[in-house]
Protein backbone atom coordinates (compact mmCIF):
# COMPACT_ATOMS: atom_id res chain seq x y z
CA UNK A 1 0.00 0.00 0.00
CA UNK A 2 1.57 3.08 -0.60
CA UNK A 3 2.62 6.04 1.89
CA UNK A 4 2.94 3.42 4.65
CA UNK A 5 6.94 3.06 5.17
CA UNK A 6 7.71 6.73 3.43
CA UNK A 7 7.31 8.25 6.05
CA UNK A 8 9.15 6.83 9.38
CA UNK A 9 9.75 10.02 11.03
CA UNK A 10 7.12 12.39 11.67
CA UNK A 11 6.50 15.41 9.72
CA UNK A 12 6.77 18.78 11.81
CA UNK A 13 6.12 22.13 10.93
CA UNK A 14 8.08 24.36 9.04
CA UNK A 15 9.88 25.77 12.60
CA UNK A 16 10.36 22.08 13.65
CA UNK A 17 7.15 22.33 15.74
CA UNK A 18 3.75 20.85 15.65
CA UNK A 19 1.62 21.91 12.73
CA UNK A 20 -2.12 23.38 14.62
CA UNK A 21 -5.21 22.19 13.47
CA UNK A 22 -8.26 24.30 14.95
CA UNK A 23 -11.75 23.28 14.20
CA UNK A 24 -14.72 21.73 16.23
CA UNK A 25 -15.09 18.64 17.96
CA UNK A 26 -16.48 16.90 15.24
CA UNK A 27 -15.65 15.33 11.87
CA UNK A 28 -16.95 18.58 9.55
CA UNK A 29 -15.50 19.96 7.41
CA UNK A 30 -12.11 19.32 9.39
CA UNK A 31 -11.59 15.38 9.63
CA UNK A 32 -10.54 15.62 5.83
CA UNK A 33 -7.10 17.44 6.93
CA UNK A 34 -7.20 15.58 10.17
CA UNK A 35 -6.48 12.53 7.60
CA UNK A 36 -4.44 13.92 5.71
CA UNK A 37 -2.23 14.80 8.39
CA UNK A 38 -2.47 11.38 9.57
CA UNK A 39 -1.72 9.76 6.40
CA UNK A 40 1.03 11.53 5.71
CA UNK A 41 2.91 11.34 9.56
CA UNK A 42 2.88 14.87 10.29
CA UNK A 43 3.20 16.05 13.96
CA UNK A 44 -0.01 18.03 14.84
CA UNK A 45 -2.06 19.59 17.55
CA UNK A 46 -5.49 18.89 17.31
CA UNK A 47 -7.40 22.15 18.70
CA UNK A 48 -10.75 21.53 19.13
CA UNK A 49 -13.78 24.18 20.00
CA UNK A 50 -17.02 22.87 21.26
CA UNK A 51 -20.58 23.88 21.03
CA UNK A 52 -22.15 22.84 23.79
CA UNK A 53 -26.35 22.58 24.46
CA UNK A 54 -27.34 24.99 27.52
CA UNK A 55 -30.44 23.98 29.86
CA UNK A 56 -32.81 26.10 27.72
CA UNK A 57 -31.88 24.47 24.19
CA UNK A 58 -29.31 27.23 22.98
CA UNK A 59 -25.90 26.87 22.34
CA UNK A 60 -23.13 27.73 23.41
CA UNK A 61 -20.15 28.20 20.84
CA UNK A 62 -17.92 30.93 23.17
CA UNK A 63 -15.24 28.67 22.73
CA UNK A 64 -14.14 29.61 19.65
CA UNK A 65 -15.98 33.13 19.46
CA UNK A 66 -14.37 34.09 22.33
CA UNK A 67 -10.86 33.58 20.53
CA UNK A 68 -11.63 33.95 17.12
CA UNK A 69 -9.98 37.22 16.35
CA UNK A 70 -7.08 37.08 19.08
CA UNK A 71 -5.16 34.76 16.76
CA UNK A 72 -4.20 36.38 13.98
CA UNK A 73 -5.47 34.95 11.30
CA UNK A 74 -6.61 36.23 8.34
CA UNK A 75 -10.37 35.73 7.43
CA UNK A 76 -10.74 34.46 10.62
CA UNK A 77 -12.84 31.22 10.68
CA UNK A 78 -12.95 27.35 11.22
CA UNK A 79 -11.30 24.90 10.45
CA UNK A 80 -7.57 27.31 10.92
CA UNK A 81 -4.08 26.14 9.98
CA UNK A 82 -0.58 27.33 11.89
CA UNK A 83 2.48 26.03 10.60
CA UNK A 84 5.44 28.28 12.06
CA UNK A 85 4.81 31.65 10.88
CA UNK A 86 2.23 30.79 8.25
CA UNK A 87 -1.92 31.15 9.21
CA UNK A 88 -4.16 29.38 6.74
CA UNK A 89 -7.96 29.38 7.28
CA UNK A 90 -10.56 28.01 4.69
CA UNK A 91 -10.60 24.22 3.72
CA UNK A 92 -9.72 24.05 0.25
CA UNK A 93 -6.31 25.97 0.99
CA UNK A 94 -5.17 23.90 3.99
CA UNK A 95 -5.97 20.59 2.21
CA UNK A 96 -3.69 21.75 -0.83
CA UNK A 97 -1.28 23.14 1.15
CA UNK A 98 -1.05 20.09 3.14
CA UNK A 99 -1.03 18.17 0.03
CA UNK A 100 1.95 19.88 -1.51
CA UNK A 101 4.02 19.27 1.66
CA UNK A 102 3.07 15.81 1.88
CA UNK A 103 3.28 14.95 -2.01
CA UNK A 104 -0.39 14.11 -1.56
CA UNK A 105 -1.67 16.75 -4.43
CA UNK A 106 -1.51 14.80 -7.51
CA UNK A 107 2.52 14.26 -9.79
CA UNK A 108 1.58 15.78 -13.20
CA UNK A 109 -0.42 19.44 -14.48
CA UNK A 110 -3.12 16.78 -15.39
CA UNK A 111 -3.25 14.89 -12.48
CA UNK A 112 -3.88 18.28 -10.20
CA UNK A 113 -6.00 19.06 -12.48
CA UNK A 114 -8.56 16.01 -11.92
CA UNK A 115 -7.88 16.19 -7.87
CA UNK A 116 -9.17 19.63 -7.97
CA UNK A 117 -11.91 18.85 -10.04
CA UNK A 118 -12.78 15.32 -7.42
CA UNK A 119 -12.62 17.97 -4.64
CA UNK A 120 -15.17 20.71 -6.28
CA UNK A 121 -17.92 17.16 -7.33
CA UNK A 122 -17.20 16.88 -3.49
CA UNK A 123 -18.61 20.18 -2.39
CA UNK A 124 -21.26 19.54 -4.19
CA UNK A 125 -22.27 16.47 -2.34
CA UNK A 126 -21.45 17.52 1.02
CA UNK A 127 -23.41 20.77 0.53
CA UNK A 128 -26.45 18.46 -0.30
CA UNK A 129 -25.90 16.29 2.55
CA UNK A 130 -24.99 18.91 5.23
CA UNK A 131 -28.06 20.72 4.17
CA UNK A 132 -30.36 17.61 5.20
CA UNK A 133 -27.72 16.89 8.18
CA UNK A 134 -28.86 20.30 9.96
CA UNK A 135 -31.89 21.00 8.99
CA UNK A 136 -34.88 20.15 11.27
CA UNK A 137 -36.56 17.93 8.63
CA UNK A 138 -33.71 15.53 8.09
CA UNK A 139 -36.26 12.43 8.89
CA UNK A 140 -38.43 13.64 5.70
CA UNK A 141 -35.35 14.30 3.66
CA UNK A 142 -33.04 11.04 4.25
CA UNK A 143 -34.64 9.38 2.15
CA UNK A 144 -34.69 11.76 -0.87
CA UNK A 145 -30.59 12.60 0.13
CA UNK A 146 -30.06 8.41 0.29
CA UNK A 147 -31.36 8.38 -3.34
CA UNK A 148 -28.98 11.22 -4.22
CA UNK A 149 -26.31 9.97 -2.46
CA UNK A 150 -26.54 6.70 -4.10
CA UNK A 151 -26.68 8.49 -7.71
CA UNK A 152 -23.26 10.78 -7.03
CA UNK A 153 -21.74 7.16 -6.06
CA UNK A 154 -22.73 5.83 -9.24
CA UNK A 155 -21.13 8.66 -11.16
CA UNK A 156 -17.61 8.25 -9.02
CA UNK A 157 -17.98 4.54 -9.50
CA UNK A 158 -18.42 5.19 -13.61
CA UNK A 159 -15.27 7.70 -12.96
CA UNK A 160 -12.93 5.26 -11.76
CA UNK A 161 -14.08 2.49 -14.42
CA UNK A 162 -13.66 5.35 -17.23
CA UNK A 163 -10.50 7.38 -16.16
CA UNK A 164 -8.70 4.90 -13.21
CA UNK A 165 -5.34 4.11 -14.10
CA UNK A 166 -5.38 0.40 -14.50
CA UNK A 167 -3.65 -1.42 -11.56
CA UNK A 168 -4.68 1.60 -8.99
CA UNK A 169 -7.43 1.86 -6.08
CA UNK A 170 -7.04 5.81 -6.12
CA UNK A 171 -8.67 8.35 -8.17
CA UNK A 172 -6.11 9.73 -9.78
CA UNK A 173 -2.60 8.08 -10.92
CA UNK A 174 -1.50 5.42 -8.70
CA UNK A 175 -0.56 6.93 -5.52
CA UNK A 176 -2.97 8.47 -3.18
CA UNK A 177 -3.96 12.20 -3.24
CA UNK A 178 -6.00 14.09 -0.82
CA UNK A 179 -9.29 13.65 -2.29
CA UNK A 180 -8.63 10.15 -1.70
CA UNK A 181 -9.11 10.53 1.72
CA UNK A 182 -11.48 13.34 1.58
CA UNK A 183 -14.01 10.95 0.00
CA UNK A 184 -13.22 8.29 2.02
CA UNK A 185 -14.26 10.02 4.69
CA UNK A 186 -17.19 10.66 3.07
CA UNK A 187 -18.32 8.13 2.19
CA UNK A 188 -17.69 6.65 6.24
CA UNK A 189 -20.51 8.96 6.77
CA UNK A 190 -22.64 7.94 4.02
CA UNK A 191 -22.52 4.04 5.23
CA UNK A 192 -23.91 5.09 8.27
CA UNK A 193 -27.00 6.65 6.47
CA UNK A 194 -27.41 3.73 4.59
CA UNK A 195 -24.93 0.73 4.53
CA UNK A 196 -25.93 -0.70 1.08
CA UNK A 197 -24.58 2.71 -0.33
CA UNK A 198 -21.02 0.87 -1.78
CA UNK A 199 -22.94 -2.91 -2.58
CA UNK A 200 -22.21 -3.45 -6.64
CA UNK A 201 -19.35 -0.88 -6.81
CA UNK A 202 -16.19 -2.92 -6.38
CA UNK A 203 -14.27 0.33 -7.42
CA UNK A 204 -15.17 2.31 -4.30
CA UNK A 205 -15.21 -0.15 -2.08
CA UNK A 206 -11.34 -1.20 -2.61
CA UNK A 207 -10.61 2.27 -2.00
CA UNK A 208 -12.63 2.54 1.15
CA UNK A 209 -10.76 -0.83 2.12
CA UNK A 210 -7.41 0.67 1.17
CA UNK A 211 -7.38 4.32 2.88
CA UNK A 212 -9.62 2.29 5.92
CA UNK A 213 -7.22 -0.39 6.93
CA UNK A 214 -4.14 1.78 6.09
CA UNK A 215 -1.58 1.54 9.18
CA UNK A 216 -1.36 4.87 10.07
CA UNK A 217 -5.08 5.81 9.13
CA UNK A 218 -6.14 1.81 11.31
CA UNK A 219 -4.00 3.35 14.12
CA UNK A 220 -5.68 6.58 14.10
CA UNK A 221 -9.43 5.18 14.14
CA UNK A 222 -8.37 2.92 16.82
CA UNK A 223 -6.81 5.99 19.13
CA UNK A 224 -8.45 8.38 21.44
CA UNK A 225 -7.19 10.87 18.78
CA UNK A 226 -10.79 10.13 16.99
CA UNK A 227 -13.61 12.18 16.64
CA UNK A 228 -16.73 9.74 15.91
CA UNK A 229 -19.33 12.99 15.88
CA UNK A 230 -20.11 14.12 12.37
CA UNK A 231 -22.02 16.79 12.88
CA UNK A 232 -22.19 19.75 15.50
CA UNK A 233 -24.34 19.61 18.25
CA UNK A 234 -26.83 21.79 16.08
CA UNK A 235 -27.55 19.21 13.39
CA UNK A 236 -30.62 16.80 13.62
CA UNK A 237 -28.03 13.91 12.10
CA UNK A 238 -25.13 14.25 14.12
Amino acid sequence: MEGGSEAKRPRTGKDGNKVQLGYWAIKGLGQPIRLLLEYAAFDYEDVLYFCVQKEDGSFDKSSWFDNKFSLGLPFPNLPYLVDGDLKITQTNAILQYLANRAGLAGETTEDRARVNMLLCYSQDVRKRYTAAAYSKDFHDMKGDLVEFIRSSMVELEGYLKSFGEDGSCFLVGKKATFVDLLWYDLIDQFLVLDASLLDGRQGLRTLYDAIHNHERIAEYRNSDRYIKQMNNTTATFK
